[in-house]
């Protein structure tokens, strides 16, 4: 399935990228290229974040997690890839902003370094748990590859947040078993990605640190 494709099948994300492109465009002011590309990057995810938080935290039922989790799967690792590819380059923009800051000491590329930072990192638990719901729900046959304890019914969106967030804020899986090689293989590539990007933000967080002791 083609980008295009896979954005029509998430008008949320589709939102998102059209109106955070086209505000970042017409920022006014002279802005760094730089600048402006982490501008965009910030509007769409923090366009995209409310629509998806607000779509996995909502009142679903478990047939409309399995329908939308079915259509979306198999764009997941395209969409993952987008993910964590845009996510680790926002790091470096984010250095680039940190040393214009540090420059001008204006606070306010600080305050834009941190909200970056922060719709990063959410943005890869979001992602994570929708492809966790793609992936236990791609065949019923198969093993779902997660068992979530209790006696609450099928697991809806808001379980796989918040699995998936628990891997990122933690590298480990809780109360969660993950009972399968799919679903293993997905949990490793996330704890890994989750390991880099906190490791990256850490390695900033001294930086940032240091240059306002000196």
């Amino acid at each position: 399935m083609n980008l295009w494709n896979q954005l029509r099948l998430r008008p949320r994300l589709m939102t998102a990228v059209v109106v955070g492109s086209l505000l970042a465009f017409v920022w006014p002011g002279s802005v760094a290229w730089q600048t402006r590309l982490l501008l965009g990057w910030n509007l769409v995810i923090w366009i995209y974040l409310p629509l998806a938080l607000w779509m996995m935290l909502g009142r679903a039922g478990a047939q409309d997690v399995q329908r939308r989790a079915r259509s979306l799967n198999e764009g997941t690792p395209v969409m993952l890839l987008l993910a964590a590819l845009g996510a680790l380059a926002s790091l470096a923009a984010i250095a680039l902003e940190l040393q214009t800051a540090r420059q001008s000491q204006a606070p306010g590329h600080v305050l834009f370094a941190l909200a970056t930072v922060a719709g990063s990192w959410l943005l890869l638990p979001v992602e994570f748990g929708i492809a966790y719901a793609s992936l236990y729900h791609r065949d019923d046959k198969a093993a779902h590859g997660l068992e979530f304890p209790g006696d609450d019914g099928p697991p809806d969106y808001g379980d796989f947040l918040y699995f998936s967030i628990t891997v990122a804020a933690t590298s480990q899986t809780s109360d969660v078993v993950v009972s399968s090689r799919p679903m293993r293989r997905l949990v490793l590539l996330q704890a890994l990605l989750s390991f880099v990007f906190n490791t990256g933000v850490l390695a900033m967080s001294i930086n940032i640190l240091a240059g306002l002791v000196s």
